[in-house]
């Protein structure tokens, strides 16, 4: 058995159509198992088998350390790939619109999401989501300009959850900096940061990144939806104008 760590794509659009995958016969839950055993080398929870998007793969739902992903596996069993499959025709990611529904957020995770809200802008009762962000991501910049321009239009109210990055060094300061000293939408535009690193503010960083973390949240910027669904990197006005619908 083999392990595959590329991208995949699928080269027309007939090689994605469901009723092609659905004729695909999966290996046993068992022989599964034993190819991620061997693989991988270490614990890994078997979710589930599924026909694949493409004919001939099968598609795995799997749990690593908490994290769920999604992995292929031919209907023989023999060669397992990890990677990600594109719909040419409609230029979409179907494997990140697999592992974004098999993590999607339920009720208690949204409430849970509602604790950690740093602060918020835009207007009440408007169609809300919250963003996930980190002082120091350029691409955050981008998404935020959006969101104020559409939160100024009474389109949106955003909800922000902090989560710096590890490699940007002082962004988890600067974050709880910026709650602890009350800043808001105008801290986080202009930079702002002091040595406040409150006890308070501390946790809800921290807790925020955990708890992201095990929801397979890895980068920002991230939008997640009120109905659980999420989406990283920046959005245009439009595709959120569509998701807050």
């Amino acid at each position: 058995m083999k392990l595959h760590r590329l991208a995949v794509l699928a080269l027309a659009a007939c090689c994605i159509a469901a009723p092609a995958a659905a004729e695909t016969l999966c290996p046993q839950p068992a022989a599964v198992r034993d190819s991620l055993q061997k693989a991988f080398n270490r614990p890994m929870t078997l979710l589930s088998i599924t026909a694949g998007p493409v004919e001939g793969l099968c598609e795995l739902r799997v749990s690593l350390n908490g994290a769920k992903r999604v992995l292929y596996i031919d209907s023989a069993g023999r060669h397992l790939i990890s990677g990600q499959i594109y719909d040419t025709a409609t230029g979409e990611n179907l494997t990140r619109t697999a592992v974004n529904d098999l993590n999607r957020f339920g009720p208690g995770e949204m409430k849970r999401l509602e604790e950690l809200v740093g602060f918020r802008f835009g207007k009440a009762g408007a169609p809300a989501l919250y963003l996930v962000t980190d002082p120091q991501c350029p691409y955050c910049k981008r998404a935020e300009a959006i969101l104020k321009e559409m939160a100024a239009a009474g389109e949106v109210e955003v909800r922000v959850l902090f989560f710096p990055l590890s490699f940007h060094k002082g962004a988890k300061e600067q974050a709880v900096s910026i709650l602890c000293d009350k800043k808001g939408l105008e801290g986080l535009e202009k930079g702002y940061r002091s040595d406040n690193q409150c006890p308070g503010g501390k946790q809800k960083v921290e807790a925020t990144i955990g708890f992201l973390r095990e929801k397979g949240i890895t980068g920002t910027p991230t939008y997640i939806f009120l109905d659980g669904r999420f989406h990283a990197g920046v959005m245009q006005r439009e595709a959120l104008r569509s998701q807050l619908k």
